[in-house]
């Protein structure tokens, strides 16, 4: 038997990641430098109105021990594994992939299997959610992985953000590239290259404009938008998300499947509080 893992950073609800049939690896993160968990009683209003406020929220990891506490027991009861994860260009998997190396020589007899998603949010839940039909339709593990491989530089991720100061301070991004700011109401728009690294793509002015954007952006980019999900995620504004969520079915039609999900806490470390993101599908990534 295999077991497909998915992480709480695709941002796909634990609702939908538990209707997909798959396990689910909550990721921690540091509020106020203490160590916190996600979990299904995760109140994201409270979380993100002590953001507006000021909290302090840090990214964490999950250390090589707590990889083999998670990935272990599976091993040892004679299943295979997959993962899919974080892009390493974005999140530092160091820890992830001694754990793999420790585990794989002590159970050589299994398969352990980690996919970089070459993405994060809900590009990289629009990517984990393709592999879980695969697996749900009973693809052996080498073929599952061999397809999530090909379908990962597929699905895009742009996400229009307040400030870029986390993106700075994680070193994902030269600051320097992004003028403006909060004071004159400049919205960059960031995106996912095939690198799994982040790249500002366009900037505009405003909220309205940023999700008119993002609209242009799925029209001129996407492939084949309506036959495949469609993701939208955000940190506080649920009124954006929405209204963006109106135009994509008012644009692709009303049955077009949307995911409507709200950014984990993880991601929020990583990437800023105040965000609204779109993943779709595509022919291929942009380089």
């Amino acid at each position: 038997m295999s077991l497909l893992f998915a992480s709480s950073s695709s941002d796909l609800s634990l609702n939908t990641i538990k209707k997909l049939g798959i396990e689910c690896i909550c990721e921690p993160y540091q509020k106020d430098s203490q160590i916190c968990f996600f979990d299904e009683n995760f109140d994201f209003q409270k979380f993100y109105s002590k953001c507006k406020k000021g909290v302090d929220i840090d990214n964490a990891r999950l250390t090589c021990d707590d990889y083999i506490e998670i990935f272990e027991p599976c091993l040892k009861q004679g299943d295979d594994v997959v993962f899919v994860h974080s892009s390493d260009s974005i999140c530092n998997c160091d820890e992830l992939y001694k754990a793999s190396d420790i585990l794989c020589e002590k159970y050589p007899e299994r398969k352990f299997k980690l996919i970089d998603s070459k993405n994060i949010s809900i590009g990289q839940g629009l990517v984990t959610f393709a592999s879980a039909l695969l697996y749900r339709k009973g693809e052996d593990i080498d073929s599952l992985v061999e397809k999530t491989y090909e379908l990962r530089d597929e699905y895009a991720f742009f996400f229009a953000c307040d400030s870029v100061a986390k993106l700075e301070s994680n070193k994902l991004i030269d600051g320097t590239l992004v003028t403006g700011g909060t004071a004159l109401n400049i919205k960059p728009i960031m995106t996912i290259n095939l690198d799994g690294k982040i790249e500002l793509f366009d900037k505009v002015s405003g909220k309205k404009k940023a999700i008119s954007k993002l609209i242009d952006i799925i029209r001129q980019t996407g492939e084949n938008v309506a036959d495949y999900p469609i993701g939208i995620v955000y940190t506080s504004d649920k009124n954006s998300a929405e209204e963006l969520l109106s135009r994509i079915k008012e644009t692709f039609g009303n049955d077009t499947n949307v995911l409507l999900e709200q950014m984990t806490p993880n991601n929020t470390s990583i990437l800023g509080h105040e965000l609204l993101g779109l993943a779709f599908h595509v022919h291929r990534k942009m380089h």
